[in-house]
C-alpha cells in the first residue's frame, strides 16, 4: 500500500519540518471529511499508485506530487471556488515552509494546480495527438479510475453518487449524463501516450455501459 505520510515527506524533503508535520495532518483531515466518499484518502493512495509507476516519465516529479496532494485539498461539490482554494491552501503552505514567490517547484506547482482546474487540454480534443508534459500526466492520474476494471469502476460510480446525495435521482442523472456524454465525445480520454493505451478503451467501455444504463431508468 502506498504511504501517504511516505509521500508527503518525499514531496517535502528539506522543507521546514514543524510546518510540514502540521500540514501532513491538514491534508490527512481535509481527505478525511466525512462528507467525501470518494475524494477521500482512498482515492488518494488510488492516485499515488499511478503517480509511481509514471513517475520517472516527469520533468518534474516533486512538483507534480505536490499538486497532486493540492489538488483536491479542497472539495465540494457544491462549491465553485474549489480550485482557486486549492490554490490558496497550496500558496500559504508554501509561505509558511519558506519557499520563496520566485522559486521554481512553487512556480510549477501553480501551474500545475492552475493547469488541473481546465481539466482538457488540445492532446484531449485532436485526436491521433498525445500528451508528454507534467500537467497531462496530473490531469490522466485523476482520470486513471474511468479505466478501472468493471466492479471497481462500479463502487467508483456509486462512491461519487454519495458525494452528490444533496441532488434528486433525476437531477444527478442528467448532471451525470452530461459529464459522461462529453467523455465520450472528445477524441481522447486521456492525453498521455502511457495512460491512453492502458486505459482509454476500457474507460469507454465503463463509461458507455453507465450511460446504458441511466437511459434505461
Amino acid at each position: 500500500m502506498v504511504s501517504i505520510e511516505e509521500s508527503w515527506k518525499l514531496a517535502t524533503e528539506g522543507l521546514n519540518a514543524d510546518v510540514c508535520d502540521s500540514w501532513l495532518i491538514k491534508v490527512q483531515d481535509a481527505y478525511s471529511e466525512d462528507k467525501r466518499t470518494y475524494h477521500n484518502l482512498d482515492y488518494l493512495q488510488e492516485k499515488l499508485l499511478h503517480y509511481y509507476d509514471i513517475k520517472d516519465n516527469l520533468t518534474n516529479p516533486r512538483a507534480v506530487l505536490i499538486a497532486l496532494l493540492f489538488q483536491n485539498f479542497e472539495y465540494d461539490p457544491k462549491a465553485l471556488d474549489c480550485d482557486d482554494k486549492n490554490m490558496q491552501h497550496f500558496n500559504t503552505f508554501a509561505d509558511e515552509a519558506e519557499i520563496p514567490m520566485d522559486d521554481k517547484l512553487r512556480k510549477e506547482v501553480c501551474a500545475l494546480l492552475k493547469a488541473a482546474a481546465t481539466h482538457s487540454t488540445d492532446a484531449h480534443k485532436v485526436g491521433g495527438a498525445f500528451g508528454g508534459e507534467d500537467a497531462h500526466y496530473l490531469l490522466d492520474l485523476d482520470m486513471a479510475v474511468l479505466g478501472a476494471e468493471l466492479d471497481k469502476y462500479t463502487e467508483y460510480t456509486e462512491r461519487v453518487r454519495g458525494e452528490y446525495s444533496f441532488l434528486s435521482p433525476p437531477m444527478y442523472t442528467a448532471l451525470r449524463l452530461k459529464v459522461l456524454q462529453n467523455f465520450l465525445q472528445i477524441p481522447n480520454i486521456f492525453a498521455t501516450k502511457e495512460f491512453r493505451e492502458k486505459f482509454e478503451e476500457q474507460a469507454r467501455l465503463n463509461i458507455q455501459a453507465e450511460v446504458l444504463c441511466y437511459l434505461k431508468t
